[in-house]
């Protein structure tokens, strides 16, 4: 966290996001205020340094300082406030969270998932500002390990291209990785259920398992069901003991673990779902049985795909479900760490609560605990005294939570710092706006798009492996014309070939350029002229999602989704791309197989099209293609030469 942090608390009102009243009043409750109190000038005069008139914001941001304080100090012994202990401050700002939360009303209400967000936030930065405030002033009287434990929790900057930073991957050989993988309940659970898929299983119109195979297929995974339409009131999969009756579920959705797998399955690109029959795609080879590094690889992404449905997946209806998902992450990424969760700490519930705030908090730690089993039971985590991630799956941990825009939707943290573009706050100076280039002036002053919210989208290419994508910044009134000059310059690719966007799938409504004939660009099924139509028309909310296809001969498949909506601060580069993954195949390589035997010719001296392909890519000698590598700056560089 920067010590500039300090501005992000200007101007908030009394008590910051939600307008808490008060702190608990435990006797540690008092101990908390009355250590605050004796630092409070001073952390006023620290504060006001950065931001002249600024006391008032000092002051507000004391308020969450010591309710959490109060909280540490209650579950800590013989706690001190200028000593702070890495593990009880995490529960205690995770518990203040959830407490700041429950005191704001129901997420549903207007506005509540991004006043949720702010407020947790608000705690973060307030207690990352007492702590640098400690270490500024020479108060810090704590280790330094325990001073880096806590700025380790409480800042998460990117150390990679995809952000983050928290979790340490542990350095360890292939063959015992993919050993531990193969072992895992998880995946023998997931290979009996692509086996049983076979050549082919009937699927609904929506693409889930007909009602007649829910039973077999939930047998796959360790759950008992029957499929029916009627029937008594049965009790939830997973919960019959031994002997006891077998639930009957109406829908695959009503089996949480099939559905979890069936989601991972279709993410990692496992399987493949027709209107009407799902079968196992060309990869699960490589999942099942393929060579050493490649089922590694395929193990690793499909693990990743799955505590994203898990863990992150979540109805915005249920106001509850993010805190959930921000409770288990948070559980995750410590459980990956050398010093590891105690679990009586996580249990004990804080005596000076509130009776309704603690049996909130009590329920929804149950809630978070209970999920978490259910992963330890997947072989994704162990649960003793302690929470722990073995050491093979902390690169799947790392790959999913340890990501910066992740934290930030859960309210665990900023979005990667982007002065361009990141919301500032209110009451606050507005940032500088860096002067744009030419070109994209005129883009700023077209009627289409001034004014417009910036969509934020992740541009993932289908079939690649690793993964390949990236992270773009455009105005929501952008023309699809202009939007596939994006991607093309993201990707770098040149525009040789004809190209589509579509919405509803294979079946749904094709955009393509207008010939100048009257024609469609694409000649098959009739498609809409892609100038009538702007990105956030298509894509009105966060989560819808978009296919994009280029170069009908070697079939560049790209889904577009938007992750989150921001404020246009009417000044930056636009559009912009922000992170990004892997380097895009080259022009004319033979789509993702062709590609894959490219990147092996030219890095294997001893294969029989090596100087071939080097000479196609120009390559010079002692040049290597690392499939892995992005470059943000290139890409933008590229993005600053679209005209509108």
């Amino acid at each position: 966290m920067s010590r500039n942090g300090r501005n992000r608390h200007k101007g908030k009102g009394a008590g910051g996001p939600g307008g808490r009243a008060s702190a608990p009043q435990s006797l540690s409750a008092v101990r908390a205020d009355r250590a605050v109190d004796a630092l409070t000038p001073a952390f006023v005069r620290w504060f006001e340094e950065v931001s002249p008139g600024s006391a008032v914001a000092a002051l507000e941001c004391l308020e969450p300082i010591k309710a959490v304080l109060g909280r540490y100090m209650d579950t800590t012994p013989a706690a001190d406030v200028t000593s702070l202990e890495p593990l009880g401050l995490s529960v205690a700002v995770s518990e203040e969270i959830i407490a700041t939360l429950d005191d704001a009303g129901p997420a549903g209400a207007t506005d509540g998932d991004a006043g949720d967000i702010e407020s947790s936030t608000y705690v973060v930065h307030s207690i990352g500002a007492f702590v640098e405030f400690l270490v500024e002033t020479g108060r810090w009287s704590g280790s330094a390990e325990q001073l880096a434990a806590v700025m380790d929790f409480l800042d998460t900057t990117g150390q990679d291209d995809d952000g983050g930073g928290f979790v340490d991957v542990p350095d360890i050989p292939d063959e015992e990785v993919l050993a531990a993988f193969s072992e895992l309940p998880l995946i023998r659970r997931t290979t009996a259920l692509l086996q049983w898929i076979g050549e082919g299983k009937p699927v609904t119109a929506t693409g889930a398992l007909r009602l007649r195979d829910l039973e077999a297929a939930a047998a796959c995974v360790g759950v008992a069901v029957k499929g029916g339409t009627k029937g008594p009131a049965s009790p939830l999969p997973g919960t019959a003991g031994p002997g006891g009756p077998v639930p009957t579920v109406r829908s695959m959705y009503e089996v949480p673990l099939l559905a979890q797998l069936w989601n991972a399955l279709e993410a990692a690109e496992l399987i493949e779902i027709s209107s009407t029959k799902v079968v196992p795609s060309a990869d699960s080879g490589v999942f099942l049985a393929g060579g050493p590094s490649e089922r590694l690889e395929d193990l690793v992404f499909f693990v990743d795909q799955f505590l994203e449905t898990a863990v992150l997946a979540s109805d915005p209806a249920q106001p509850w479900e993010r805190t959930l998902s921000a409770m288990q992450a948070s559980l995750l990424l410590a459980a990956a760490t050398a010093d590891p969760p105690e679990k009586a700490r996580i249990l004990a519930a804080p005596d000076h609560a509130p009776p309704a705030e603690r049996a909130t908090a009590d329920l929804l730690t149950g809630v978070a605990i209970s999920r978490l089993e259910e992963l330890a039971e997947l072989g994704l985590l162990t649960i003793d005294t302690h929470f722990r991630v073995p050491p093979a799956l902390i690169r799947c941990i790392a790959n999913v939570f340890d990501d910066d825009w992740v934290l930030a939707d859960l309210g665990l943290g900023d979005a990667p710092d982007d002065a361009d573009f990141a919301p500032f706050e209110q009451g606050g100076a507005a940032p500088e706006a860096a002067a744009p280039a030419p070109a994209l002036s005129v883009a700023r002053e077209s009627p289409r798009l001034a004014g417009t919210p910036i969509l934020q989208l992740k541009i993932t290419l289908n079939d690649s492996k690793p993964p390949i994508w990236r992270r773009v910044l455009v105005p929501a009134g952008m023309p699809l014309p202009q939007l596939h000059q994006v991607i093309q310059a993201a990707f770098g690719w040149l525009d040789y070939h004809l190209h589509e966007f579509r919405i509803g799938g294979f079946r749904g409504t094709a955009y393509a350029p207008a010939d100048p004939d009257g024609e469609d660009e694409f000649d098959g099924d009739a498609s809409r002229d892609e100038s009538s139509a702007t990105v956030g028309e298509l894509l009105p909310a966060v989560g819808s999602t978009m296919g994009y296809t280029y170069d009908f001969g070697d079939n560049w498949v790209l889904a577009i989704k938007v992750e989150k909506t921001l404020a246009d601060d009417g000044g930056g580069q636009l559009p912009r791309c922000t992170a990004g993954r892997g380097m895009a195949p080259a022009e004319d390589s033979g789509g993702t197989w062709g590609w894959a035997n490219i990147v092996q010719a030219v890095n294997d001296p001893h294969h029989e099209d090596h100087q071939e392909y080097r000479e196609w890519l120009g390559m010079q000698p002692g040049d290597t293609l690392d499939p892995k590598a992005f470059d943000v700056d290139e890409v933008n560089e590229n993005l600053a030469d679209i005209t509108f």
